[in-house]
């Protein structure tokens, strides 16, 4: 794997969907939620930028993560250095906001998502205790 790109206005987004694509792709449902959200225009990015990056991001992961119950070291790697491009607070809470309304939401809490997002969660030190319930005004902040 290519040492991850990424645009740093565009980070908070990125990593977004790198934890909701961990799978391979966002569901229509998540992408509609984030929608209702406006968590697009939270993010900088248009839905359509968004399912890009989504993609992109779906290839810098390790296909085989499904399949297994961690991170590879490539896959860390990646994910820290996008991690590490997110420098503010408020953009990690909102990502992580965001994140979590789309797991709960959709019903179906991938393998993969749920690998990435708690690597986010720990390497940020955000405690999923302190995330506000699942709504668009817990998300806008």
């Amino acid at each position: 794997m290519d040492v991850c790109e990424y645009l740093e206005g565009e980070a908070p987004a990125q990593v977004l969907a790198l934890i909701l694509s961990a799978d391979g792709s966002v569901s229509e449902r998540a992408l509609g939620l984030l929608g209702d959200f406006g968590a697009f225009g939270l993010l900088g990015v248009s839905r359509r930028r968004f399912v890009e990056l989504a993609r992109d991001c779906s290839c810098k992961i390790d296909p085989g993560l499904c399949e297994r119950s961690w991170l590879s070291d490539e896959d860390i790697a990646c994910t820290e250095a996008l991690l590490d491009a997110v420098r503010q607070p408020d953009d990690r809470i909102l990502v992580c906001r965001l994140a979590a309304a789309a797991i709960e939401d959709d019903g179906l809490v991938t393998h993969g998502a749920r690998l990435v997002f708690d690597h986010a969660l720990a390497h940020w030190r955000i405690d999923p205790r302190t995330l506000p319930q699942a709504s668009s005004k817990a998300c806008a902040g």
